[in-house]
C-alpha cells in the first residue's frame, strides 16, 4: 500500500508535471532540427509515451479521489476531472481518428484522399492465396530505424528488414575511386528548359529537356546526341551543324553534321540546343548522401528495404516525398509476386467531392491573398444526399465525422487542396475544454478555495498609513533637429496638412494616408520621424521632389562602426551620404559584403552581418523613394484588384490615354511644387494636389478611407501613444519602488497616499493603453494582437489591469506592475518589432483569434506580474533582519499577491490554449499537432500546474522555494513568446522572425536570478 501510496502521491504528480514539460519542450528542438517524423517516431507516437500519459492520468484520478473534491470542492474537481475527459477524446482520436488531404481540380470529382502518414503497403500473391499488410513508417536520421515485419501468404513466409534510410537524398559524384567509370560533366540546355548541369557515365543515355544525349550506349536513333571515345579522345555525332564559340580565347567557329572531335571549353550551339563539355573523370562513382537531417517538403526521402522468401532475397529502393503516393515496386521471388510502395496511403471517402470553382481573393494591388474558397459539391450515393458547399479559412465542411478544410491551391489556381480530417473525439474533447473553462474560473470565486483565502491574507497584511511622494508627468521631447541644410525646401504647412491626408496603397495592398506612408519611410531610413528641422512629410515629399540635393546629407542610418569605415566614415558616424555608398565609378562599396553577409545561415551571422543587412535595406528604401516608388497614389481604371501604382509604373501599365492623363498630372504637381518654393505662392500647387485627389475619387472610390478613418491614423502617428507609455510606466514604476524600500527600512506615514496617487496614475496610463488599442483596432480593422508588436502592446495593458486589480493595496505590486509594463512596452518599441500596421493572413481572420489571442495574453500578463513580485519577494529576503520586523509582512504580502497572479494568469493562460486548440480545429482540422508554439503553452501550464502545487509537498511547502519556482516558471512564457517565434519553426510562423543566437541578455538575466536566489537562500526561513 506504501508503494501505491509513493507512486500516486503529490510529490510524483509534481515531478510528473514537471518531467511531462521537459520531455515536450525538448521534442520541440528534436522537432526543429531532425524533423515532425523524427520526434513521432522518438517520442510523440512511441508506446513509452502512452504509458508515460496513462500514469500521469492515473495520477491525476488518484489524487482526485484521495481529496474527495468531489463532495467538498467541486470547481477544483471539475476542472480536474476535464483533464480525464481531454485524454479519452485524445484516446479516440489516436486509435480512431485519420487525416489527409485530397486534392481535385476544377471540373472534376473524387473520392480519394491521402493520408498525412507515410505507410508501407505490401501485397504478396502465392498461388490463388492473397495477403496484404500496411505498416506507418516512422524513420528518422536521429535513431536506428529499425524496422523488421514479415508477411505469411501460404506456406511461404516473406521478410522485410530496412536496410538504410536517408531523409532527404541526393547523388555525389566521387571523382576518384578504384570501382569507377569514365563520366563526362556536361552543361546542356534546350529549347524546352534553361541550362542544367548534366552528368553522364559510359554507358548511359540521359534525356535533357527536348534533347537526348548518350555515352558509348550504341545509340543510333536520329537526332541523338551521340559521344564516344576514340583513340583521339571523344568525337561527338552532331544532329545538324553546329555554331562553336571557344571559352578559352572566345573564338567562334562552325563544325557539320557527323562526327567531329568533342572538345572541352567549346559552346557548341545547334538545333536551339546547347552543350559544353566542363570535364572528364576516368573514374568516378555515384553515392548517395542526404542533405539535410530532416525530411523537406517536396523532397524525396531514400528507403532501401531488403525483402526475402526462402532461400531468395533481393533489395528495393523507394524515394518517397511526404504527403505524395509512393511508387509501386514489383517483384518475384521463390514463386512469391510482391508488389510493395512507400508513402502516403490512397483512402476512399463514402462520398465524392466535385469542385465547381476555386476563388482567390488578394488585398487590393497586392499579389498577397486576402482569402481563397472552393465551391464544391458533396454527393453521397448511399445515403442519396447532394450538399453544395463553399469551403473557406475558418469555414469548414462538416459531413458524417468528415471534416473538410480550405489549405492550399494549385499554382494556376484552378485546383483545390483541402485537408481532411475523421476524428469522433471533437465533442469529448470540446466537452472537456467547457468543463474545464467553468471548474477553473468557478474555483477563483469558490469561498473555500486557495484564491480567496490568499485575498484574504492579503487584506490582512496591508498597511494602510498615509505619506505623499511628488511623481512628476513624462514630458516627451522631440528629437533635437540637426543644423538646417540651407538647399532644402521649404514646404508650406497647410500644404503639408492637405499631402499627409493623401491617400496611398502599400506594397501589402492596404489603404492608408500619406502621413503613415511618410512616417513608415523616414523611421526605416532614418530611425528618426524628423529630421533638419523637417517632419516625416516634408522629408518623404523633399526626397521624391529634390533627389540630388537628399542624396548628399547624411540621414541614412549606420549602426555599426565597422558599416562607417567601410564607407570612408569615421567608426563614430551615426548617419551616412547616399552618395557615400558609391566610389567614384558608382560601384556600392558594400556589395561583396552584403552579399557574404546574406549567403550566410541566420545561426552564423554575427552582428556586422545583420547591421549590414540593415543599412543595405535602408539604403534601397531610400532610393525607391527617391525614384518615387512609394507614391502609390494612382488607381488602375476598372482594376478587378483595385491596383494602385506610383507615376512611372502607371504610365507603364495604364492605357495610352490614363498613362498620359497621369504624366500630366505628376508633372503639374511636381512642377508647381518647384514653383512654389521659390515664389512661396502655394494656392497652383494645393490645386495640382487636389488633382490627384479627384483622379483617386474617379477611379479608386472603392477602397478609400473614410476621413474619420484618414483623421484616427494621423493622430495614431501624431501622438505616438505607445512609445510614450515606456517611460511613464518605468518612471513610476522605478519612483514606487524607492518608496517601497524606503517604506520597509523606514515606515513612512503616508504611504497610503503614495498607493492611492499610483493607482491614479497607473490608472491613467491603462486609459491611454485601451486608447491606442482602440485607435489601432478601429485603423487596421482587426483586433489588435495579430502579431508580435500588437501582442506584446496587449500584454503589457494586460500586466497593468492584473496589477490594478489584484495589487492596488499593496505598493511593491504597484511598482512591480508599472516597472513590467514599463519594461514590456520598451521590448515593443526594440528594432526587432515591426509595429507597421499590416493586412492579416487568411487564418488569422477568425473571431477565434480574439478570444484565443486575448485570453492568452492575458494571462502572459499575470504571469508577468507574479514573476517581478517573486522577483521583488527574493530580493527582500536577502535583506531581512531582525531589526526590519516590516521585511517579513511584505515578503508574505508579496507571496500571497504572487500566488493570486498565478493562480488568475493558470485560469485564464489554460482556457485561452485550448481555446486555441478550438481555432486550430475549425481552422486547419487538428486541435493538437505538438506544433512548437502550442507545445510550448502547454510547457508553460505544467510548469505554473507545478508551482502551484508545490505546497502540497511539505518539504517544499515554504515561501522561499515558491517564490524561487515562480521566478524561473517565467522563462517558460518567455520562450513560448519570444523563443518560439526566433528559434523554432511552426505553424505560427506568420508571427515568427528568423533564428537567431541566443542574446547575450539571457546569459546575464540567468546570472544575476542565479545570484539573487543563492543569495536569497542563506535567509530563506520565515516563520508561515
Amino acid at each position: 500500500m506504501n508503494i501505491i501510496k509513493k507512486l500516486f502521491s503529490m510529490k510524483m504528480a509534481v515531478v510528473m508535471m514537471v518531467l511531462f514539460g521537459v520531455i515536450i519542450g525538448g521534442a520541440t528542438f528534436i522537432e526543429n532540427d531532425y524533423g515532425t517524423q523524427t520526434v513521432q517516431a522518438l517520442i510523440y507516437k512511441t508506446k513509452w509515451f502512452e504509458l508515460f500519459l496513462f500514469y500521469f492520468i492515473a495520477i491525476l484520478i488518484y489524487q482526485m479521489s484521495n481529496f474527495k473534491s468531489y463532495k467538498n470542492k467541486l470547481p477544483v474537481f471539475l476542472f480536474h476531472l476535464s483533464f480525464v475527459i481531454i485524454a479519452l477524446g485524445a484516446v479516440m482520436t489516436r486509435y480512431i481518428g485519420y487525416e489527409g488531404k485530397l486534392s481535385v481540380r476544377e471540373g472534376s470529382a473524387t473520392n480519394q484522399m491521402l493520408s498525412m502518414d507515410t505507410y508501407l503497403q505490401i501485397q504478396a500473391t502465392n498461388g490463388k492465396q492473397t495477403a496484404y499488410e500496411e505498416y506507418p513508417l516512422r524513420l528518422s536520421s536521429l535513431s536506428n530505424n529499425h524496422f523488421d515485419k514479415s508477411l505469411q501468404v501460404g506456406n511461404k513466409n516473406v521478410s522485410i528488414v530496412l536496410r538504410e534510410y536517408l531523409p532527404q537524398f541526393e547523388y555525389k559524384l566521387d571523382q576518384n575511386v578504384t570501382d569507377g567509370v569514365k563520366t563526362l560533366e556536361l552543361m546542356v540546355s534546350s529549347a524546352s528548359g534553361a541550362g542544367e548541369k548534366v552528368y553522364i557515365q559510359k554507358g548511359e543515355t540521359k534525356t535533357v529537356g527536348s534533347m537526348i544525349v548518350s555515352y558509348d550506349a550504341n545509340e543510333t536513333a536520329p537526332g541523338v546526341f551521340a559521344v564516344k571515345d576514340t583513340t583521339d579522345g571523344l568525337v561527338a555525332n552532331f544532329p545538324s551543324n553546329a555554331l562553336t564559340l571557344s571559352m578559352n580565347d572566345r573564338s567562334e567557329g562552325t563544325v557539320k553534321a557527323g562526327e567531329n572531335k568533342f572538345e572541352q571549353r567549346m559552346l557548341y550551339r545547334f538545333d536551339s540546343n546547347a552543350i559544353v563539355l566542363k570535364a572528364i573523370y576516368p573514374k568516378a562513382k555515384f553515392t548517395k548522401v542526404s542533405s539535410s537531417l530532416k525530411p523537406m517538403a517536396n523532397k524525396p526521402e531514400y528507403v532501401s528495404m531488403d525483402v526475402k522468401v526462402g532461400d531468395k532475397s533481393t533489395n528495393i529502393e523507394f524515394n518517397p516525398i511526404q504527403g505524395t503516393a509512393g511508387d509501386i515496386k514489383t517483384i518475384e521471388l521463390d514463386g512469391v509476386s510482391i508488389s510493395m510502395t512507400v508513402g502516403a496511403k490512397v483512402i476512399e471517402l463514402p462520398f465524392e467531392i466535385f469542385l465547381k470553382d476555386f476563388k482567390l481573393d488578394r488585398y487590393p494591388g497586392s499579389m498577397t491573398p486576402s482569402s481563397y474558397a472552393s465551391d464544391v459539391v458533396l454527393t453521397d450515393k448511399t445515403n442519396n444526399v447532394t450538399m453544395p458547399y463553399s469551403i473557406y479559412m475558418n469555414h469548414v465542411l462538416d459531413y458524417n465525422n468528415f471534416r473538410l478544410f480550405q489549405t492550399s491551391y494549385d499554382p494556376d489556381e484552378k485546383g483545390t487542396v483541402l485537408s481532411v480530417n475523421h476524428d469522433p473525439g471533437t465533442k469529448m474533447t470540446y466537452l472537456g475544454y467547457l468543463l474545464l473553462a467553468i471548474g477553473m474560473i468557478w474555483s477563483l470565486f469558490t469561498k473555500n478555495g486557495r484564491f480567496q483565502k490568499l485575498l484574504k491574507d492579503t487584506k490582512s497584511l496591508q498597511q494602510l498609513s498615509v505619506a505623499l511622494v511628488m511623481i512628476g508627468a513624462v514630458i516627451y521631447t522631440p528629437l533635437k533637429a540637426n543644423d538646417i541644410n540651407a538647399s532644402l525646401p521649404k514646404f508650406d504647412q497647410q500644404h503639408i496638412e492637405k499631402f499627409k491626408r493623401l491617400v496611398v496603397q502599400d506594397t501589402q495592398g492596404r489603404m492608408k494616408p500619406m502621413d503613415t506612408m511618410a512616417t513608415e519611410v523616414v523611421s526605416k531610413i532614418s530611425g528618426k520621424t524628423s529630421m533638419f528641422g523637417m517632419n516625416a512629410n516634408e522629408l518623404f515629399l523633399g526626397m521624391m521632389l529634390k533627389p540630388q540635393e537628399f542624396q548628399a546629407i547624411s540621414m541614412i542610418q549606420i549602426s555599426h562602426p565597422q558599416i562607417a569605415k567601410d564607407l570612408g566614415l569615421s567608426e563614430d558616424a551615426k548617419y551616412a551620404k547616399f552618395t557615400d555608398f558609391f566610389n567614384k565609378t558608382g560601384q556600392y562599396k558594400l556589395f561583396d559584403a552584403v552579399q557574404k553577409a546574406n549567403q550566410k545561415p541566420p545561426l552564423e551571422k554575427n552582428q556586422y552581418d545583420k547591421e549590414l543587412i540593415k543599412v543595405d535595406e535602408r539604403l534601397n528604401v531610400a532610393y525607391m523613394t527617391y525614384m518615387g516608388d512609394f507614391f502609390r497614389v494612382y488607381p488602375k481604371p476598372q482594376d478587378p484588384n483595385n491596383s494602385w501604382f506610383s507615376p512611372v509604373n502607371a504610365m507603364k501599365t495604364f492605357s495610352p490615354n490614363e498613362a498620359e492623363m497621369v504624366r500630366m498630372i505628376t508633372a503639374n504637381y511636381f512642377g508647381q511644387l518647384d514653383n512654389a518654393i521659390g515664389s512661396g505662392k502655394w494656392d497652383k500647387a494645393n490645386e495640382a494636389l487636389d488633382l490627384i485627389v479627384k483622379f483617386q475619387n474617379l477611379f479608386g472610390a472603392k477602397v478609400i478611407p473614410s476621413a474619420t478613418h484618414i483623421d484616427f491614423e494621423i493622430a495614431y502617428n501624431n501622438y505616438g501613444l505607445f512609445s510614450k507609455l515606456a517611460p511613464y510606466y518605468l518612471l513610476l514604476g522605478l519612483l514606487l519602488i524607492i518608496a517601497a524600500f524606503v517604506h520597509i527600512i523606514r515606515p513612512l506615514s503616508s504611504i497610503g497616499l503614495i498607493m492611492k496617487g499610483a493607482v491614479v496614475l497607473l490608472g491613467l496610463g491603462f486609459v491611454v493603453h485601451l486608447a491606442g488599442l482602440g485607435i489601432r483596432w478601429y485603423i487596421s480593422g482587426h483586433a489588435p494582437w495579430s502579431n508580435a508588436y500588437e501582442s506584446v502592446v496587449f500584454i503589457a495593458a494586460s500586466t497593468v489591469l492584473a496589477g490594478l486589480l489584484l495589487g492596488r493595496k499593496s505598493i511593491f505590486a504597484l511598482a512591480a506592475t508599472a516597472l513590467l509594463a514599463g519594461a514590456t512596452m520598451g521590448v515593443a518599441h526594440m528594432n526587432f518589432m515591426n509595429p507597421e500596421i499590416t493586412p492579416l493572413v487568411p487564418v488569422l481572420k477568425s473571431y477565434w483569434l480574439m478570444i484565443h489571442v486575448a485570453f492568452i495574453v492575458s494571462g502572459d500578463g499575470f504571469f508577468g506580474l507574479g514573476f517581478i513580485l517573486s522577483l521583488l519577494t527574493l530580493i527582500l529576503f536577502i535583506f531581512r533582519s531582525d531589526s526590519r520586523p516590516n521585511i517579513d509582512k511584505s515578503i508574505k504580502e508579496l507571496s500571497a499577491l504572487s500566488e493570486m497572479s498565478l493562480f488568475v494568469g493558470l485560469t485564464v493562460f489554460t482556457i485561452g490554449n485550448f481555446l486555441g486548440g478550438v481555432w486550430a480545429n475549425e481552422s486547419w482540422g487538428r486541435y493538437w499537432g505538438w506544433d512548437p508554439k502550442e507545445t510550448w503553452a502547454a510547457v508553460t501550464i505544467l510548469i505554473y500546474a507545478a508551482v502551484i502545487h508545490l505546497r502540497f509537498i511539505p518539504k517544499l511547502k515554504s515561501l522561499f522555494v515558491y517564490n524561487v519556482a515562480a521566478v524561473w516558471a517565467y522563462s517558460t512564457v518567455l520562450m513560448t513568446y519570444f523563443g518560439v517565434n526566433y528559434y523554432l519553426s511552426g505553424l505560427h510562423s506568420y508571427a515568427a522572425g528568423d533564428p537567431m543566437p541566443i542574446p547575450e541578455w539571457v546569459y546575464i538575466a540567468i546570472v544575476v536570478v542565479g545570484f539573487l536566489t543563492l543569495s536569497a537562500s542563506f535567509k530563506r526561513k520565515i516563520k508561515s
